[in-house]
């Protein structure tokens, strides 16, 4: 969904996006299924405010054994849209107020709201997945899940690379 920036008013538009169009195509294994409520309004001639809440479900492979994992995720996010010239563009090192890390500036004067929902989604997958916070993973010697199975590995690892790590926490 793009927004004319020259259309949004002082008068607050709210817009139900059930259509997951918009959700970034995630890498194999990896799914999203989301809604979001976007409210946006204008502030002044070149600034306008878009607020917004994302929520859904994400399923994906647990990191250590492989499993699907199906979690819930809610996200609220707040911009400033705005059509002026970003200040101080070419610096590579400057102080950034609050406001400034909410800003968007507007190369042309269209809001893009499917990116920035795109954004939030990314932001919203969480770095590690996991089934549950005890899950033992998968054997690296046989392959065993070892949530549900027993290992078929000998207990001697001395033929190991690793071997000599054992030492270390036998002291």
């Amino acid at each position: 969904m793009k927004l004319l920036f020259e259309e949004i008013t002082k008068k607050t538009r709210n817009y139900l996006i059930d259509d997951s169009s918009w959700s970034p195509r995630m890498n194999e294994g990896f799914s999203m299924t989301a809604s979001a409520n976007v409210s946006v309004s204008k502030r002044d001639r070149e600034t306008a405010l878009l607020e917004g809440t994302l929520g859904g479900q994400l399923l994906g492979a647990c990191d250590r054994c492989g499993d699907q994992v199906e979690m819930e995720f809610h996200s609220e996010f707040v911009y400033l849209v705005t059509t002026k010239e970003e200040p101080l563009a070419d610096l590579h090192e400057i102080e950034c107020s609050d406001e400034d890390a909410i800003t968007l500036y507007l190369k042309e004067p269209v809001v893009d709201v499917d990116e920035i929902l795109q954004e939030q989604a990314y932001l919203a997958v969480p770095l590690g997945n996991l089934c549950s916070k005890d899950c033992k993973g998968i054997c690296a010697g046989c392959g065993a899940a070892l949530n549900s199975e027993t290992c078929s590995c000998s207990e001697d690892m001395t033929s190991s690379a690793f071997a000599v790590l054992k030492k270390l926490t036998n002291r």
